[in-house]
């Protein structure tokens, strides 16, 4: 894997509250609250009136004006982040820096199907601000990167920490050193990474660099990405609950569900580790043999959790609704307590909740060349957007 060090765009120091959650978990509630910060980013990454363009006039103002600054010396970032979870203390860190993505040479593997309106989106705002306003997130195999990366910023004071409501404290480093910021580079140019997170911004900007050499390839040809490692036992996976819309009810497809699920009520206090459908009450799914003939050649793992269970098996062959449906249809979310009081409120029919991810499946999924549905895995913590832009 390849990254090179850059002058980052960074909100002037004294600023509060610019930063937010990626924008694809920002919900409309979240991005209302945030924008009443005049300089938060999510007013360059979801544009008012949907107008990309608007973003690049916000970027010139702001830098104009001193609220954006761009780094005069060529950096990485590194940035710890102090959380609890699970009942215990951890202290993740990882580097901001761009990645060469283009033209794909199986360096950089995704391991989940896109939208096709997502990536358009993308793109327009991408080539609009001229810029890369929030990294990709994306995790390697290794341990000896981590090692040097907490090494690099050991006496070191950050130049910004933040909490966000979360509990994650965050705090980030300027790396110049040349000595220190070869040695990164190193550390990682023989590994590959898995995208852990942001599929439809890397896709975007790759069908930049491919498709408008108008646009300045060379730029175009990294990806601005957040690197940590997946060996980490502070970088967690959960799945993403499925939210159905009050036109359907588990009720009606129960009888065909279980031609292919032993299906159980069980106590809403029992840890997920079987897909769970929720409708006021909770319903696993064990899957039977014939479930995993209905996946194709993924079926061959048997894993009893495999998203493609609910895609291809529950979504496409039971539900009758066809992938381009289920981007319209099918709610998202990574909160459980959220799903089920969505259900409860009357606004869905039933959740789809799917358990926590074993790393060792996920990775053993992903090096076979694995591809999931779109929403199958949620990385977390996930790094904020706002602390630095590429442009």
């Amino acid at each position: 894997m390849k990254i090179k060090p850059f002058r980052p765009v960074l909100f002037r120091k004294d600023l509060e509250n610019v930063t937010s959650p990626p924008f694809d978990v920002v919900t409309k509630s979240q991005e209302a609250v945030l924008k009443k910060n005049l300089y938060n980013i999510t007013h360059l990454t979801l544009p008012d009136s949907g107008d990309a363009g608007h973003s690049r006039l916000l970027i010139d103002r702001w830098m104009e004006e001193g609220i954006l600054v761009r780094e005069d010396v060529d950096s990485l970032i590194i940035i710890t982040q102090d959380f609890r979870g699970n009942g215990k203390d951890f202290c993740r860190v990882g580097l901001i820096a761009p990645v060469e993505t283009s033209p794909p040479a199986g360096i950089i593997m995704p391991h989940e199907q896109t939208f096709e309106w997502a990536v358009k989106e993308r793109k327009e705002v991408m080539l609009k601000s001229r810029c890369q306003l929030e990294p990709i997130f994306l995790a390697i195999n290794g341990l000896s990167f981590e090692r040097i990366l907490r090494a690099a910023v050991k006496g070191l004071v950050p130049i910004r920490t933040f909490e966000e409501p979360s509990g994650v404290i965050n705090k980030f480093f300027l790396v110049s050193d040349e000595d220190t910021v070869n040695s990164i580079i190193r550390s990682i140019q023989k590994d590959k990474a898995i995208v852990a997170d942001g599929h439809h911004r890397l896709k975007a900007t790759m069908e930049i660099f491919s498709n408008h050499p108008e646009a300045g390839n060379e730029f175009w040809r990294y990806s601005l990405a957040y690197i940590t490692s997946l060996q980490q036992d502070s970088l967690m996976i959960s799945g993403i609950h499925r939210l159905m819309g009050k036109e359907f009810s588990f009720s009606k497809i129960k009888p065909a569900l279980e031609e292919y699920f032993s299906i159980e009520t069980i106590s809403q206090n029992e840890s997920l580790s079987l897909i769970t459908i929720y409708d006021g009450s909770y319903h696993s799914l064990a899957p039977k043999d014939n479930a995993f003939d209905q996946i194709g050649e993924y079926g061959k793992c048997k894993f009893k959790t495999d998203p493609s269970l609910v895609n291809t098996l529950i979504f496409e062959k039971i539900m009758g609704m066809p992938i381009d449906e289920v981007a319209t249809k099918v709610g998202y979310t990574h909160s459980v307590p959220f799903a089920v009081e969505e259900v409860d409120r009357g606004n869905y029919g039933f959740a789809i909740l799917m358990p926590e991810w074993d790393k060792s499946t996920f990775l053993s999924m992903t090096e076979k060349g694995r591809v999931m549905p779109q929403k199958s895995t949620y990385f977390y913590p996930k790094i904020p957007s706002g602390i630095a832009l590429y442009c």
